[in-house]
């Protein structure tokens, strides 16, 4: 009998590997946000309409893309009505990214500089019920202050959390006092609490965004405020998208219209559209409300041309097309602009085939035949002469470090006197691994860039003593799959908490202690296909590493399946099919995404959303362990990788398999994810023996074929190059304080302790006297390839230490 030929796989390297890493398979994790109430669809529009309507204008003279030219045009109008505006600004620009230096120029004529809108401007004559908001200050729930007896006054402070102790008198006038506070004062987005670090936010800094009759907000956070309303229209993601990318924040663009982009994959494919119940329908209704919240001509009555639509056999699919198209420009163009060039090609290629118009075929070609030279001309900054750069940051593009972004407070002041006595409090007298205080944290106001927190003696230091010990508060271990002749070789079990090395047949053992409920040395997570072990307690009486990591940082992360987020960070495999010897071999690999930072960002989200549980409003960017580390202002002239999937799609996948809506919850936006990416990447710190030593850094990965793979035992160099070049990453945030020295310069070195594998020691290596800072090196000290740019790359700014620098250190003369 014949073999059907679609029975049979097709042979290796037949098959292109998947363009991006692999996603979660989501399905009740989320729990989404109520359907839209018809009156709050009718406030999102109008805080997306007044900015959109100006847009509209703003095009001027100019004839736009979408114009009513013909009867085909005419009819098709209606279509367009959810991204008419964006999409005729972005096809009026659409040859070359927007550049960082002319977006003010560019924002200017738009129509949107200098608009506010006041709560006035908003709210006024349009009969929105804004509960309290509104309400006479005079009056709870309806009732005069002044009639409400005692009881009534305390329940209502008590509802209110204000204190309901005292006369009749104060409890009345404490009920006014805050009434009159939100009286015609609509805010969002509430700050964290950092007045333990000396951070006073009084009542005008508690919110990111606060619309009264005296303060006006702009278009971003109008469309911030509907995206808040009714957080499942893409519209309205897609209007800020833009928004942000004439600001040139073209990352946040990118966050934006990939938000937008999953909604409409949502609604116009099935495999998409059941995968995680309620959001089909949540953003069906949101897109029909919308359109709906203006239903008629106030002049005629008669229904507008986009209702009528609405009511036909499509509903509102017949509004997707000219949405998903501006969506995927606006990608399109910010990737550009980052210069992820890799992910640009991909997404430039995606909108010509998948859009299936002339006009968006033509600008998508005509745009990339601009592009192609210029890619050409700027790629070989990241090529073989360039060694400087690992192979996990070639694909990335940049992002620059010292532009603050539109809703971060950014008001915090590591000089101050408080917040130096914070930090030398948190992570030095509370350090439980550090049994003595010999140092503490230190404002050097001489240095270059301004006030630098740096550490200092307190006493007299003997040379080869021990100063500082920090276990790590936020770890990624990548699990270490290696091949060897064709089969999968596991790695040695390392306790998650320490790195001891665990015995042969631990994971056997407790797994089967786990299923007899035995969790005090393990957690369920020891049988999954990605494995967390813990060491066995000692004693009964000492505190194992399991219950230790519950209590620190092994959080909502714990009993889920984190397999694809390993899969996103390291070489992939397949079968070889179709020829001898037969065997698995590695297709590609997923660390050319520049996800490596992705378990650590993993444990950020962990370790904030455990803490929210008692302070709500805490922001993942403000832990104390991110705090404390620099911020926009110490990165000047310093860039930062990005990519779609490391800065985007990884994320946002890790916030919902955590159980964060990621279209409602905006404490974990964009912005808030690239600014721990970007503390994060100027602060880990690698655990591998090998990368204390003078380190070659490798910027090339050539994968072997399949057949010789599998010839190959994992040692050969041919494949041992394709291991991850990290796969265990720390965060210290309390080692992060010492400042870099060159070589004879530093007083103090580092390593890591061979009790506790992964717990980090600095002593000193010369007497170091009461007031001197402590400094030690970052590059090793013998590393014979280290230059002025490895330099400032690991410093983020040009070396302070008095020099000679490492890169100017002349080789020793050869022996006579």
């Amino acid at each position: 009998m014949e073999q059907n030929p679609y029975d049979s796989t097709p042979g290796h390297e037949t098959v292109t590997p998947p363009l991006f890493p692999p996603r979660p398979d989501l399905y009740d994790e989320v729990g989404w946000t109520p359907h839209l109430s018809r009156d709050d669809a009718k406030i999102a529009r109008r805080f997306w309409s007044l900015p959109d309507s100006l847009l509209g204008r703003g095009l001027g003279e100019q004839s736009p893309s979408l114009r009513r030219t013909s009867g085909e045009e005419l009819q098709a109008h209606p279509l367009h009505a959810l991204a008419r505006n964006v999409y005729n600004h972005m096809v009026r620009d659409h040859l070359k990214p927007l550049a960082p230096g002319d977006w003010v120029q560019r924002w200017a004529a738009s129509g949107l500089q200098n608009q506010t809108w006041s709560f006035n401007d908003i709210f006024g004559g349009q009969g929105f019920d804004l509960g309290a908001i509104t309400e006479d200050p005079n009056r709870v729930a309806g009732q005069l202050i002044s009639a409400m007896k005692v009881q009534q006054l305390r329940d209502a402070l008590e509802k209110r959390n204000i204190s309901n102790v005292g006369t009749a008198a104060q409890l009345r006038q404490r009920l006014r006092d805050d009434k009159r506070k939100i009286y015609r004062k609509y805010r969002v987005l509430p700050r964290s609490d950092l007045s333990h670090w000396g951070i006073q936010r009084g009542d005008t800094g508690k919110y990111a965004i606060e619309i009264t009759d005296e303060n006006e907000i702009g278009p971003l956070d109008m469309y911030t405020c509907a995206i808040l309303v009714s957080p499942y229209n893409p519209t309205y993601w897609l209007s800020r998208a833009y928004c942000h990318y004439q600001h040139a924040f073209f990352d946040l663009a990118v966050g934006d219209a990939y938000r937008a982009q999953l909604l409409c994959e949502v609604l116009v494919d099935p495999s998409c559209r059941n995968r995680q119940p309620g959001l089909y329908t949540r953003t069906w209704q949101a897109v029909e409300q919308h359109i709906r919240a203006r239903d008629r001509d106030p002049a005629t009555g008669k229904l507008y041309a986009e209702v009528d639509l609405l009511r036909n056999l499509n509903g509102i699919n017949y509004f997707g097309h000219t949405l998903r198209k501006a969506i995927r420009h606006v990608i399109s163009l910010s990737l550009a602009a980052l210069q992820c060039w890799d992910d640009y090609s991909i997404k430039e290629k995606e909108l010509g085939k998948k859009l299936h118009m002339e006009r968006d075929e033509i600008l998508s070609e005509n745009r990339y035949d601009v592009m192609e030279p210029i890619i050409k001309l700027l790629t070989p900054a990241k090529s073989k002469t360039a060694p400087e750069y690992f192979f996990y940051e070639k694909r990335a593009g940049n992002v620059f470090g010292e532009r603050g972004y539109p809703h971060d407070a950014d008001d915090k002041d590591r000089s101050a006197d408080e917040f130096v006595e914070k930090a030398t409090e948190i992570f030095i007298n509370q350090n439980g691994s550090l049994p003595w205080n010999k140092c503490k944290v230190h404002v050097d106001n001489r240095r270059n860039n301004g006030a630098q927190l740096s550490i200092v003696a307190t006493e007299d230091i003997k040379a080869k003593e021990i100063i500082f010990v920090e276990v790590p508060p936020i770890r990624g271990h990548l699990n270490l799959r290696k091949l060897s002749k064709g089969q999968i070789v596991q790695p040695r079990l390392r306790c998650d908490n320490c790195q001891r090395g665990l015995p042969a047949g631990h994971q056997e053992t407790y797994s089967n202690g786990v299923q007899q409920g035995n969790l005090r040395e393990t957690c369920r997570c020891i049988s999954k296909q990605m494995p967390i072990a813990f060491c066995p307690a000692p004693n009964q009486e000492d505190e194992a590493c399991a219950e230790n990591a519950r209590a620190r940082y092994h959080f909502r992360a714990c009993g889920k399946d984190w397999e694809w987020l390993h899969n996103a960070m390291r070489p992939i495999t397949d079968e070889l099919r179709g020829t001898e010897p037969k065997g698995l071999y590695y297709t590609h690999t997923n660390e050319a995404h520049t996800t490596l930072l992705s378990l650590l960002l993993r444990e950020v989200f962990d370790i904030t959303l455990h803490r929210r549980e008692r302070d709500p409003h805490l922001m993942a960017h403000e832990i104390d362990e991110l705090l404390v580390l620099e911020s926009p202002q110490n990165w000047q002239n310093q860039s930062f990788p990005f990519t779609l999937a490391g800065n985007v799609q990884v994320p946002f996948d890790i916030l919902m398999q955590l159980g964060v809506d990621i279209f409602r919850d905006l404490a974990f936006d964009t912005w808030v994810i690239q600014l721990i990416l970007k503390k994060l990447t100027a602060h880990i710190v690698p655990w591998d023996p090998e990368l204390r030593k003078p380190t070659e850094i490798i910027n090339e990965k050539k994968i072997p074929k399949g057949t010789i793979q599998v010839t190959l035992s994992g040692e050969d160099e041919d494949l041992a190059i394709l291991d991850p070049t990290f796969h265990a990453l720390y965060l210290y945030p309390g080692f992060s304080l010492f400042n870099h020295a060159c070589p004879k310069i530093h007083n103090a070195m580092w390593g890591y302790d061979p009790e506790v594998p992964n717990r980090l020691l600095v002593w000193s290596t010369k007497p170091i006297q009461k007031g001197e800072e402590i400094r030690i090196p970052y590059i090793h000290p013998n590393d014979p390839k280290a230059t002025k740019i490895t330099l400032e790359r690991v410093l983020g700014r040009p070396c302070d230490c008095g020099g000679p620098h490492i890169h100017e250190r002349r080789p020793k003369a050869a022996a006579i």
